[in-house]
């Protein structure tokens, strides 16, 4: 008998360390899938979903500073849809020495045959104000898909003379923000569209 027992005990022992060996193996798959969620979504999140998608350009005013911002913005490849929904999407600004939070409002529609002098006498009046012009690629009234490309604009409560900065920060909904800076070159024509490049 003494030879069953100790075989039985044995086979005891063998079925213990087996069940140990599967729960710290499981345990280990599960950490590392999560470790790998957790790796997915922070690239995510750390990569923008939008870039500025041309050359950043300047409506000038009759005194001769800047008085609205225009920034092509188009989908990140790889990043799919981007909402523009205001509730979806922030922008904040510093003009000089001033700052504005979260001055969008939302989609002002499709640019058809509109010119850039005509979107900027459009806001004449306003304060701090952004708006988000789609030039294509939109899939519903909100949202602009792969390869599509929209015209943010900005208009400053008073015109940015020569030599100073605006800083425009642009967060989306999915992705990390996007940053726009430029400073305002000397010497430019009253009524006319400017390239900031």
């Amino acid at each position: 008998m003494v030879g069953i027992d100790t075989a039985i005990i044995l086979i005891a022992f063998v079925l213990v360390a087996a069940a140990v060996a599967f729960v710290t193996l499981d345990m280990g798959m599960t950490s590392a899938q999560k470790a790998k969620q957790s790796m997915e979504s922070g690239l995510q999140e750390s990569s923008t979903a939008l870039q500025v998608d041309g050359d950043v350009m300047a409506y000038v005013n009759t005194s001769g500073n800047v008085q609205v911002i225009y920034i092509p913005l188009g989908v990140t490849p790889g990043t799919g849809y981007v909402s523009f929904a205001k509730s979806l999407l922030s922008v904040s600004l510093i003009a000089g020495n001033m700052s504005y939070a979260n001055i969008y409002n939302g989609v002002a529609g499709v640019i058809t045959n509109q010119n850039l002098t005509a979107i900027a006498n459009s806001l004449e009046g306003k304060g701090a104000d952004a708006v988000v012009y789609f030039i294509h690629g939109n899939i519903t009234p909100f949202v602009l898909g792969p390869y599509g490309q929209a015209l943010l604009v900005i208009h400053l409560p008073y015109g940015l003379p020569a030599y100073k900065s605006f800083t425009a920060t642009i967060s989306p909904s999915v992705g990390g923000a996007i940053t726009v800076s430029r400073i305002i070159p000397p010497d430019n024509v009253t009524n006319t569209i400017i390239d900031l490049g």
